[in-house]
């Protein structure tokens, strides 16, 4: 009986030994920071690759606490890094919620292109992370990700802090009005630093608005990397494009042709 058991163990054996599990990334938080800019506290949790050589990429991710649960970002990156398809970055997910009253919501009142907001992370957020975390200097690759309304936020921050972020990251920017009004704006300014990703779903998912915004970073001569599904405003649609957006940012620079 021994004998018959004793191939199959060592072939099990060998089979997690050639099947090594995913190198897991760090992932601190959630971690306070007081606003002298705002005027409350704001959390954050940041995940950090492993084996990152300093200084390490930046992406930003508005609405963190729901790319972290709903989008389970931190697997994609885990799974994007390991298996090499993009080099190591760190992801800081930043709260949109109060921290003390995690029910109470402050995108309204912080994503629509306010000023304040956009030097939070210029003047407290940005220099925390690059000091305590990343190593990272002025020439830092970075990127502002955002998903619906904080997708007309990633796309207001290229606007409000030009050359910031070498890469604006936007998953079905919403709501239709607010998209037009982002339109106009990218229309009659000049042209920031930046490139672009970004991806929608179908009819239900403001596909008529983001098309007008693509044509027009097109006729601006932005980097555009586009990407359309017939998906609709949800996670079932957001979640398979997270890997996509990682690649952009770790690939797509400001100078790229269009695609």
């Amino acid at each position: 009986m021994i004998k018959r058991l004793l191939p199959m163990f060592l072939c099990v054996l060998l089979g997690a030994w050639l099947s090594p599990a995913l190198a897991k990334g760090k992932l601190e938080g959630p971690i306070r920071i007081s606003s002298k800019v705002l005027g409350y506290d704001l959390q954050y949790w940041i995940y950090i690759p492993r084996k990152a050589r300093k200084p390490i990429p930046e992406l930003y991710v508005t609405d963190g606490q729901v790319y972290l649960g709903s989008g389970n970002m931190r697997d994609v990156l885990d799974e994007e890094i390991d298996n090499g398809r993009i080099a190591p970055i760190a992801a800081i997910f930043v709260d949109s919620r109060d921290p003390d009253y995690p029910d109470e919501s402050r995108r309204n009142k912080e994503f629509m292109c306010k000023a304040d907001y956009a030097k939070f992370y210029l003047t407290e957020l940005m220099p925390e992370i690059s000091k305590r975390w990343t190593g990272g200097d002025p020439s830092t690759h970075r990127g502002i990700m955002g998903v619906s309304f904080g997708g007309i936020n990633a796309a207001c921050f290229g606007m409000l802090m030009p050359g910031a972020f070498q890469v604006l990251i936007m998953q079905s920017p919403a709501s239709d009005k607010h998209l037009d009004v982002i339109n106009d704006i990218y229309m009659e300014r000049e042209k920031n630093p930046s490139a672009i990703f970004l991806s929608h779903g179908g009819p239900q998912d403001n596909e008529a608005a983001a098309r007008r915004f693509v044509a027009t970073l097109k006729e601006k001569e932005y980097p555009v990397r586009h990407i359309s599904t017939d998906g609709g405003h949800d996670w079932d649609n957001w979640r398979p494009l997270l890997d996509d957006s990682l690649r952009a940012f770790a690939g797509l620079r400001a100078k790229d042709e269009i695609k």
